[in-house]
């Protein structure tokens, strides 16, 4: 809780909070259109704050922090060098770690066996990030969500293991209707003016999870097309193959 408390929001910061709170959404009751917000879909993993900073010479470290605080990355080996594809280190992350099954949704069993004892599956972890909240050993909080966007798809080098996250402006329904048929977790409404509250619950950040058979196939009104932008940002990503 310390750390909250003196959390400055603007300045040069030394070095790294040792630990910080995620900001959480509140959910909506429905799917919404919005010019003023980024939607983005979720798989509904583990939410983990990448905390990358200096190591030895030439090689930075990674700590992976879930809302607790517990450091998640000794279990998750294979991500270690994503720590290498993030410039202007120390920098912080925010994102959810997923195994993807060989369809691309979310497989919870494979995940929950890595976080507890280490169990493999022959599944690879991934991390998706979608917001930056440091960098260059400065904090970012205090800057309106399409400012950090802008520099996190500056600062990652994407792989197979880190994945920036995609999102759409204004057309969340669409979204939603293209997560709900790929069978994935939900849509997270963010606000393009948003800082960051670490710790915090917030109307800014909006939660429109998916429910099982919410789009049975047979009452599509039509075929969608892969060309269509909303599928297509779900489709191209690296580990549906």
């Amino acid at each position: 809780m310390s750390d909250q408390l003196n959390l400055s929001l603007t300045g040069d910061v030394a070095r790294l909070p040792r630990t910080l709170r995620p900001m959480m959404p509140r959910s909506a009751e429905a799917p919404f259109d919005s010019v003023d917000h980024v939607f983005e879909p979720s798989w509904g993993g583990r939410r983990a704050l990448a905390f990358i900073e200096p190591g030895r010479p030439g090689r930075p470290t990674l700590r992976l922090l879930d809302d607790t605080g517990r450091d998640l990355a000794p279990h998750l080996p294979e991500l270690a060098y994503i720590a290498d594809l993030v410039g202007e280190p120390p920098a912080i992350l925010d994102g959810e770690l997923v195994v993807p099954d060989r369809s691309g949704r979310m497989d919870h069993e494979a995940l929950a066996g890595r976080l507890a004892d280490g169990q493999t599956t022959g599944l690879s972890p991934v991390y998706l990030v979608f917001d930056l909240l440091w960098a260059g050993g400065r904090p970012l909080v205090a800057q309106p969500l399409v400012k950090r966007r802008e520099r996190l798809a500056k600062v990652v080098t994407p792989s197979p293991e880190l994945v920036v996250v995609p999102g759409v402006v204004n057309d969340g329904l669409d979204l939603h209707f293209a997560v709900a048929q790929q069978g994935l977790a939900g849509v997270m409404a963010r606000h393009l003016r948003s800082p960051y509250l670490p710790g915090r619950r917030s109307d800014l950040w909006r939660w429109i999870p998916t429910q099982p058979g919410e789009v049975p196939l047979h009452l599509l009104p039509e075929p969608i097309a892969p060309t269509r932008p909303v599928l297509a940002l779900i489709q191209r990503l690296p580990f549906d193959d």
